[in-house]
């Protein structure tokens, strides 16, 4: 058994299914991108610090702030970790891993299909910094669907939170100008593309059109 082996297993199954349907892989890691311009589904299948195998996480970025990482604003964790043993036995695990990710990325373009579900969906999430990011993406979705009294209640309590860590502080700056912005909504809109593009290139990813 090598290192090499195990991964390439996944590499294997993972392309075969998610190839037809736009999912690609990152250079030649263990993680896939659902790729989908204001928002990427990752699917990653998470290697163990000590044993050959894989944990499966798929969650969701929005690129609505900028930072020149991938984090999972929605989801994380979907199975617990699957030990390599022999190729056989691994190549059916990861296949039942790879059409669960693939499951949970179509569940995810459809609570995102457009605007309204995304609002939908955001809303009714409960994130694991919800008084932080989780008050950041209401307000965004807020403003971007012209609700500006939920824009406004969502970042008021973001800018209520007592934290003294410095991305907090850089947080609260950028949603102050936002809550300006968004008196006029043409002007909040052409931010939050700017921001969205901006953020993109320094995650690497493709240049698309994106629709607001």
């Amino acid at each position: 058994m090598s290192q090499s082996e195990h991964s390439k297993i996944i590499t294997k199954q993972a392309n075969k299914l998610f190839k037809p349907h736009g999912i690609v892989q990152k250079g030649k890691s263990r993680t896939w991108y659902d790729d989908h311009g204001i928002y990427t589904t990752i699917i990653e299948f998470q290697p163990h610090k000590r044993e050959h195998g894989s944990f499966l996480n798929v969650g969701v970025n929005f690129h609505w702030y900028v930072k020149n990482y991938i984090s999972f604003d929605i989801g994380n964790r979907v199975t617990e970790f699957e030990k390599f043993e022999t190729a056989e036995l691994f190549t059916i695990k990861i296949d039942e891993m790879v059409r669960l990710a693939l499951e949970k990325a179509f569940n995810y373009r459809q609570k995102l299909i457009n605007i309204i579900t995304i609002k939908d969906t955001i809303l009714s999430h409960n994130f694991t910094s919800d008084s932080l990011w989780g008050n950041y993406h209401k307000g965004i979705i807020c403003g971007l669907t012209k609700d500006i009294e939920g824009l406004n209640k969502h970042f008021e309590d973001l800018l209520l939170v007592d934290h003294d860590f410095q991305w907090v502080k850089e947080l609260k700056l950028n949603v102050i100008e936002l809550k300006k912005a968004a008196l006029d909504y043409k002007k909040f809109q052409k931010e939050i593309h700017s921001t969205i593009i901006e953020a993109r290139k320094l995650k690497k990813l493709k240049n698309i059109e994106i629709q607001l």
